[in-house]
């Protein structure tokens, strides 16, 4: 099996050939590696030798490709560079997707410290003064949840200001109030405007 395998291999000449590629040689041999996973171009530019001169022997022989195999050398180029923007894309969007992942990591960092920071302080600041005023737990407990829902009801109506303004292709040039929203938030989940 091994010696099968080295029988294969094909021997590479000792002379170095380098030439200027065209610059739209360049990007369609980029799209092709890009496509194929290969990391360098000499393998690639062996094998589109090996058929172009294929081809060659083919025509030389007067063995023609039948019309609708004949490649149009336009339409593949076209194809060949959507094929590389398509790849580029794709790359932009999986980068994306991870600077995405990671921003929304921080965001949800930065939301669980604000709140155990505002508990804390209700908990250590706010709590034993309105017991010495007499005020019970369940009363401390509405005070906190209403506090809170004020809260996200505000960063739910500067959310949909923003996205309102957005949408207008406007910049957002002033803090809208807590209650500019035009619609009620209703309990957690309804009524959230999505920024993406």
């Amino acid at each position: 099996m091994a010696g099968r395998g080295q029988a294969n291999r094909r021997v590479l000449a000792k002379k170095v050939t380098s030439f200027n590629m065209y610059l739209d040689q360049g990007s369609q041999i980029q799209a092709i590696m890009e496509a194929t996973g290969a990391e360098k171009d000499a393998p690639v530019l062996r094998a589109l030798l090996d058929e172009a001169l294929a081809a060659r022997r083919r025509r030389a022989a007067g063995i023609d490709e039948p019309d609708q195999f004949k490649a149009n050398p336009a339409v593949s180029e076209t194809l060949e560079a959507l094929q590389a923007l398509l790849l580029r894309t794709i790359s932009l969007s999986e980068k994306s997707l991870r600077i995405e992942g990671l921003n929304l990591g921080l965001l949800q960092e930065t939301l669980a410290e604000a709140h155990a920071a505002r508990r804390l302080c209700w908990t250590d600041l706010s709590v034993p003064p309105l017991r010495e005023k007499g005020i019970s737990s369940e009363a401390i407990t509405l005070r906190f949840d209403g506090q809170t829902q004020e809260a996200k009801q505000y960063a739910y109506s500067v959310a949909h200001q923003i996205m309102k303004e957005h949408k207008n292709g406007h910049s957002m040039e002033h803090e809208p109030p807590a209650n500019s929203s035009d619609e009620p938030i209703e309990s957690e989940t309804e009524n959230q405007p999505m920024l993406f």
